[in-house]
């Protein structure tokens, strides 16, 4: 961008039926925002890499990432108006005037307000593969217990010893599959 008139030529290639967007991290708006709602959805939480759903090209974020942004700047101005408040009060007590008299309303949320299972990118990844983020599913998840595997070469009988097993202690079959997408809905 700053060059003294350098050009390069650039072939870009693609194998495969999906479509290739091109986008410059300097330059595009809408990566700057994307990449400041992101770091505020997922906050310290996650490294530098993490799953997102696929999206198509031009698309936004996922809906839950974005409700969930719009939820913390609400909640960041509420705090703030409440500081505010707060502190004109203390200055007007510390120079003996009375408290001026601000509307005492509760503020509410105009969503029902829930209890919201993982951060938004885990639980728009659960909507993009299918997963039931239902409470009764997780509370399930919670309970401690043994954990057997079974590990072997092909045709060794690993699947007969863990059927045995399961039996013996009453215990839940998994797949490396199960396995895999339960530990994505459970963050």
């Amino acid at each position: 961008v700053d060059s003294d008139g350098v050009e390069a030529t650039v072939v870009v290639k693609n194998p495969c039926n999906l479509p290739i967007e091109f986008y410059s991290l300097d330059f595009d708006e809408q990566y700057l925002e994307e990449e400041k709602i992101l770091r505020m959805a997922v906050g310290s939480e996650y490294q530098k890499t993490f799953l997102m759903p696929q999206r198509a090209m031009g698309g936004t974020l996922p809906p839950e990432v974005l409700e969930d942004y719009e939820a913390q700047k609400r909640l960041k101005a509420q705090q703030a108006e409440l500081k505010a408040m707060a502190e004109a009060e203390a200055e007007a007590e510390a120079m003996g005037k009375a408290a001026p008299e601000y509307p005492r309303a509760v503020t509410s949320c105009p969503e029902p307000v829930v209890e919201v299972i993982g951060n938004p990118v885990s639980r728009a990844v659960m909507r993009h593969l299918g997963i039931d983020p239902s409470s009764e599913r997780l509370e399930a998840q919670q309970s401690r217990g043994i954990v057997v595997i079974i590990h072997g070469p092909p045709r060794a009988g690993k699947t007969k010893v863990a059927a045995g097993l399961c039996r013996y202690y009453d215990a839940a079959y998994l797949s490396i599959d199960t396995v895999v997408k339960e530990a994505i809905a459970s963050d």
